[in-house]
């Protein structure tokens, strides 16, 4: 049950760094964005500053998005993947390589370091789009991160934004 609360808090904090310069106040959320939920064992949590959180009831990964529209700080894709990662302690980019997703430029990120000293991975993809920012993030404790990353690989190709 730990593990859970400390995946279901890394994934809250990794989404609300991503807010870091904008008060929560003046944050709008993208409408529209199109996606195949993640089957069994994941499950839907309500999200607190994200726009949707979903829990494997196995491991204790999550899938989740976070969307931000009308920044006036219009952070970079790299300004984005840092302020994601700022919850990693002992932080290690494993990859991070520019791509194209949903026919924008995009950052596709796989990082591994610490969490209240337990080994935590996350996968990232970033990209923009018509004035909104789109952080779809996989995190998991280290040992079980491969485990459900197919899942999540299936969800990021069935996400779509007008």
């Amino acid at each position: 049950m730990r593990r859970q609360h400390l995946i279901y808090f890394l994934v809250l904090f990794l989404g609300a760094c991503v807010s870091v310069n904008i008060p929560t106040s003046s944050s709008v959320k993208a409408t529209g964005a199109s996606y195949t939920e993640p089957g069994t064992p994941f499950k839907s949590i309500k999200p607190q500053q994200l726009d949707k959180v979903w829990l494997s009831e196995k491991t204790g990964n999550t899938i989740s998005y976070l969307s931000e529209c009308e920044n006036p700080m219009d952070p970079g894709l790299r300004q984005i993947e840092g302020e994601s990662l700022s919850a990693l302690g002992k932080l290690k980019i494993e990859s991070s390589v520019n791509a194209t997703f949903n026919n924008r430029e995009s950052l596709l990120t796989t990082a591994s370091g610490e969490v209240d000293g337990i080994p935590a991975k996350v996968k990232l993809v970033i990209f923009k789009r018509n004035n909104c920012s789109y952080t779809l993030t996989y995190a998991g404790i280290a040992k079980n991160f491969t485990s459900e990353t197919s899942i999540f690989d299936k969800f990021v190709e069935s996400f779509k934004v007008p």
